[in-house]
Parts: structure tokens; sequence; C-alpha cells
């Protein structure tokens, strides 16, 4: 039977779900506070099975059309010494699939493109207040509009305000790390799809050639400040963090600083004990945002939307059990990324010189199997977990 579904947040996780309930025939309203969408935001990285999900979008090549070159990452030390080269190619026959290199905004723009005639999409909107009603859920929303529906899907990012409101136990933690992205549109000496990440104590930047005339650079700050606080010193912040190192950064920033396109955020880890509340499903990072040191978070938005979607389709006619069943999935999977950031952010954001020498240590003398299997075990889910099996 078909349902009317409202999806209050437009971004990666809701708007794949939008495309997911949309062809299994539901009426579906899509709800965004921004006023356009724009194809602007950080680098990410979609891999494994967020590249697979892609694809049974129908989008593989749009997203291949749309990424960036990849070929090597080179980890290297803060005077700027290699310390290990990883090629993608190997890491993607580890994992049987290509990773694929593109802007938040541009991923987003596939899926916009995907889903925008086929839906109800209302900009400059968000929810005021939600009234559940046996199995209806009344919305109210910010243009005054009262919409009534079988399913809310809560996909409103990480600082989700619905999600405080109405789903008991969840909460926000502070990661205590700060992150700076740009993208610099001139010309430049660096070879396209060859990156290069220093590594330090409490610090990395990185260094993405993504055309011959496009850099994009990310840099990760551990710091315990108010994103506030932080976001109204982003250049003074950028700036000292990376003075003492050489010419190549130093010339690099400033030119980021006077040219480019800067975003900066604080990371924080999405947690909610159930990912339900009767009609109200968290989706994407409004549930479980692993933070970007996990590597997966797209991904994990791209998969937590299929799933849910794949359960409805089961049962169209039991919305709650179907819930129910999505909950239950997702929570050891939620777990696992979020426990692969945590280790991430010891290895890759070393908090004293210990456990530097340890990264460097380690990163220059595993053997490629060894170093490529810890690299790519992170990535994958299990059989089970691919075609939505649980215990």
């Amino acid at each position: 039977m078909r349902k009317r579904i409202i999806i209050s947040g437009g971004g990666i996780a809701g708007l794949a779900a939008a495309i997911l309930l949309q062809k299994q025939g539901h009426q579906i309203i899509v709800l965004d506070k921004v006023n356009d969408f724009t194809q602007a935001g950080f680098l990410l990285s979609l891999k494994s099975f967020g590249v697979t999900i892609m694809e049974e979008l129908g989008l593989g090549q749009q997203l291949l059309d749309a990424s960036a070159p990849s070929e090597y990452m080179n980890f290297v030390d803060s005077d700027g010494q290699l310390i290990r080269r990883v090629s993608y190619e190997r890491m993607n026959q580890q994992i049987n699939q290509s990773i694929r290199l593109i802007t938040r905004g541009g991923l987003h723009h596939l899926l916009v493109h995907a889903i925008q005639d086929k839906v109800t999409i209302l900009l400059d909107t968000r929810l005021e207040q939600v009234e559940q009603i046996g199995q209806t859920v009344k919305a109210t929303l910010s243009n005054g509009q009262l919409i009534e529906a079988d399913l809310l899907l809560v996909s409103e990012g990480l600082r989700s305000t619905t999600r405080n409101r109405y789903i008991a136990g969840s909460h926000v933690e502070d990661f205590n790390v700060f992150y700076m992205g740009g993208r610099l549109n001139e010309p430049h000496t660096y070879p396209v799809g060859s990156f290069k990440t220093f590594i330090d104590v409490n610090k990395s930047l990185a260094i993405y050639p993504i055309s011959s005339d496009e850099l994009a650079m990310q840099c990760y700050i551990y710091n315990t400040d108010e994103v506030a606080q932080l976001q109204a010193k982003t250049d003074q912040l950028l700036t000292e963090t990376f003075k003492g190192y050489g010419s190549e950064v130093q010339q690099l920033i400033d030119r980021f600083l006077h040219h480019g396109l800067l975003f900066s955020d604080k990371m924080g880890m999405a947690h909610a004990p159930n990912l339900v509340n009767n009609r109200i499903v968290l989706v994407g990072d409004a549930g479980y945002c692993p933070t970007a040191l996990s590597g997966m978070g797209a991904s994990l938005s791209l998969y937590g939307a299929k799933a849910l979607a794949h359960f409805i389709s089961q049962s169209p006619d039991e919305i709650s059990l179907a819930c129910q069943h999505y909950n239950a999935l997702m929570q050891p999977i939620i777990e696992k990324f979020q426990r692969n950031a945590r280790s991430n952010a010891e290895t890759f954001l070393p908090q004293n010189e210990a456990s530097l020498n340890a990264f460097t240590r380690y990163f220059s003398t595993a053997s490629e199997a060894d170093l490529y299997q810890r690299m790519t075990a992170q990535l994958v889910l299990t059989d089970d977990q691919l075609h939505f099996f649980y215990q």
C-alpha cells in the first residue's frame, strides 16, 4: 500500500532514501532548511559498498565522471619526508570496488538531479513540531503547513534539532577535532591524483591535486574549544597551527586564505540508543554520524537509507516492524564504524610524540599485505550485512 513519507533533511541520506522509496511507489515530501541546493562542501571519499549503492541507483557512471583521479596517498612527516606511499589501486583490489574521491556537493548534486522531478521538495522549510497519533505523524512546518504522513525520516545531519526533541537518549559527542577544508582554483605543479598528508602531533594536513588547475586541502586539528569560537578565528588557527612548516605549506595556506574557498566545522559523533520512536526514524548523520575520521560517513548514510528502504519494501503495511528491523541491523554496524573512527583518530591524529613515532614506525616498516589489510578491513561489511541479515 502506498505510504506518505516525510523526509526532513535533503542531504545524502535523505535524498538516497527518497530515490529508493519513490521507486517503491510511495509519496515522498522532502524538507530542507536551505534556500537552494549548492555544490559546495568538503572533499570526501566514497568507498566500498557506498560506490556499489550509487551504481544500484543508476548513478555509477555519473559518479565516476564527477570524481577526481586518485592514484596515491603519500604520508609524510612535518618536514615533508616520505613515510609511506599507499596505492589506491591496491586498496581497490583489496575491497573489490573502486574508491571515488568527490566533493560532498558533487555527490549531493547527483542525487538531487536523480530525484528532483519525482518528489515534492520544499526548500527554506523546516519542522516546527511533530505529533504522533496512532499510526499517523502530524508535522507542523515552518511555513505554517500541517502535513499528515505514515512515516517521518529525520536526516537533518549531525546537529539535528528534531532528533534532540523526539529521540530519547540521543546526543552528540564532541570529538574535539576541528577540521577545515578548501578548494583553490588555480594552476599548480602537483601531480594530479597523487595526494600528500602531513602527519604530526594533534594535527594533520592533506593536499589533494584534483585537476591540473584545482587543489583541495583538508586539515584536522585537535582542539577542545567550542565550534563557534574556532570558526571565528579559522584563518588565524590555520596559520598558527602550521607556522613551523616549510615554504610549501606556508605558501599553500596563504594562497588558500587569499584566493580559495574554505569550509570549517567541528567533528561530532551522533549517538542514539534507538534510531526509532514509533513513526519517527533517524537516517544518516542525524542518527549515526561516525565522523570524517571513519572515512565512511557518506557510504554509511547511503547504506542506512538502503537498509531502511529494504525493510519497508519487505513489510510496507507494517511500518513499525520495518523500522524495528532497521534499528536492529544498524546498531552493530554503527558501533563498528564509530569504533574505527576512534582508532583512526589515535593513528592519524597522534596526541603525543610516542604515538607519532609509533605511526611512523609502523607505516614505514609494515609489509604490503599487512598494511593494506589493516587499511581496508574497516571499509567493508559482512555478506550478511550487505544482504540486510542480522542476528
